[in-house]
């Protein structure tokens, strides 16, 4: 079917209907060449010339039952060229052989990672080819095909086949995800945890404030304690009510470290 319509061969042919799916885009679907029969054929002829020459030779007509075994193994031989078909689809690679146990050998376009095309001088006087699928380095059920007729032809349509750019996967499919978003201005601090105070080793206990009684002072409206210690108020004879004295600085005394050292206090209390 050199030069056919792949689909059109596919339809005419019912052997080839029962294996390419309703679905599948059929892009080569022929025979394989006619040069698998030369040597069967030639193997034929010979033995009639030899047959003929016996049969000349004795006057008995019983050599033409040797005769009868090239002929059957060129019978066998045509009836399974004529089954076997090489079909490739948009999906995987076809090749239907055998005449009394019909086989199949199938391997997917995604399997597929490399392919060789080779031509020996008979093949190019005659026009056939062969091609080698790889597959990763695993073992398929279709790896070389043999006798391919119309070989440049039928090369250039498995390479558009099998290596042509596939379509992104967000076309025709599922929407894609939309892009991540970044967040626009300044961002907010993190929060963190407020610094312990240190207090050194040595540093003496801040004097308690005096009470309002002490001082002669009222104690200030927010509850606080009046920051500036002074000593005691004292009356002056002589003038009107009671004036404070001058305020002097009440001197803190140092713990006594003698006993067990200087006091450290405790930052958590």
């Amino acid at each position: 079917m050199n030069g056919a319509d792949p689909d059109l061969a596919v339809r005419r042919h019912s052997h080839l209907r029962r294996y390419v799916l309703a679905g599948e885009r059929v892009s080569v679907a022929t025979r394989l060449h006619w040069a698998k029969l030369v040597e069967p054929i030639a193997t034929t002829l010979a033995a009639t010339v030899l047959v003929a020459w016996l049969h000349s030779t004795s006057g008995s007509g019983l050599v033409w039952v040797l005769w009868l075994l090239p002929a059957g193994r060129l019978f066998v031989r045509w009836a399974e060229w004529h089954y076997e078909w090489f079909v490739a689809t948009d999906k995987r690679l076809l090749l239907t052989y055998g005449f009394i146990i019909h086989k199949v050998a199938m391997m997917p376009l995604a399997k597929v990672t490399d392919m060789g095309y080779t031509r020996t001088p008979v093949g190019q006087v005659l026009g056939y080819g062969r091609f080698v699928m790889e597959s990763a380095g695993q073992d398929q059920a279709l790896r070389q095909i043999d006798h391919v007729p119309d070989p440049d032809q039928t090369y250039r349509t498995l390479c558009d086949t099998i290596f042509a750019p596939k379509p992104p996967p967000g076309d025709g499919g599922s929407p894609s995800p939309p892009p991540a978003i970044a967040p626009s201005g300044r961002a907010a601090p993190r929060p963190t945890t407020a610094e312990i105070p240190v207090v050194p080793v040595g540093t003496p206990d801040p004097a308690p404030a005096p009470p309002a009684a002490a001082t002669g002072r009222a104690r200030p409206l927010d509850g606080g304690a009046d920051p500036r210690p002074t000593t005691a108020d004292t009356r002056h004879p002589g003038r009107r009510g009671w004036i404070p004295a001058r305020r002097r600085p009440v001197h803190d005394t140092p713990p006594d470290a003698g006993d067990g050292g200087p006091i450290v206090p405790d930052p958590f209390l």
